[in-house]
């Protein structure tokens, strides 16, 4: 799995984002974290991983501070900032700092999401690569478990519940994704649901926001919002609708 450190002087707010994010369902294993930058500067450069999550603000070694330390160390990860709204406007040298993305406080699991597809997509794109090549076998368990999810993408499952259902451990299911169809659960799971709203947006006949809960979002911001991401139009620009 891609491995993640997470960094914020709040350790409520780290034990929230290790509980509640869908790590493992895109690929990812937190691998550390810390409440204190100076001691994550030095478990990162032990660590490598292939991301950093940072918060923006914190005393001493401050989020920006610590990504220009990891760059003159040459540690290559992709970084994403966590900041608050008025925080993040003063913050355009991240992006020169070549800094991925940012989440904005309070964290939302559902925009954690879809920067942790991105990372995905991206760290592909640069040949690095969640999970050791294996022998190519067919698995019956994992072909069943592939037919479900096609006909029951609108529900939500985690990785445990598919790995009882079916039989098969969360970490080998996340391989047998990536081996056989070159990305994570989670992001499987976007790509039916993405194709199936651009189906139903092509016959007319049905609004937005209903088009988003037969596409399995019950909220409708988040539909936009991951619509917008995959095909790089809003939903109503993209039905011709006009506006945002």
């Amino acid at each position: 799995m891609y491995q993640i450190y997470l960094v914020d002087d709040d350790a409520v707010i780290l034990d929230e984002i290790i509980a509640e994010i869908p790590w493992q369902d895109n690929g990812f294993q937190v691998a550390g974290w810390s409440t204190n930058p100076e001691q994550a500067l030095a478990e990162i450069t032990s660590l490598r991983p292939h991301v950093v999550f940072s918060d923006l603000k914190m005393p001493g070694l401050d989020g920006l501070a610590l990504i220009a330390a990891l760059r003159d160390r040459k540690i290559a990860c992709e970084t994403v900032m966590i900041s608050a709204y008025g925080e993040f406007e003063d913050s355009r040298s991240f992006f020169r700092l070549e800094g991925f993305d940012y989440i904005l406080k309070p964290i939302q699991p559902d925009d954690v999401q879809i920067v942790l597809e991105r990372l995905g997509k991206r760290l592909l794109q640069k040949g690095i690569y969640a999970y050791e090549a294996e022998e190519s076998t067919v698995n019956p368990a994992f072909q069943a478990l592939v037919a479900h999810l096609t006909k029951n993408f609108r529900k939500k499952y985690t990785l445990e519940q598919l790995g009882r259902k079916f039989s098969l451990s969360p970490n080998y299911i996340c391989n047998l994704f990536a081996k056989n169809h070159n990305t994570t659960y989670g992001r499987f799971v976007t790509d039916l649901r993405m194709k199936e709203a651009r189906r139903l947006m092509g016959d007319g006949s049905m609004a937005l926001k209903e088009i988003a809960i037969n596409c399995g979002y019950s909220d409708y911001y988040h539909f936009f919002k991951v619509f917008k991401e995959y095909y790089g139009v809003s939903p109503t620009l993209y039905r011709g609708e006009g506006g945002e």
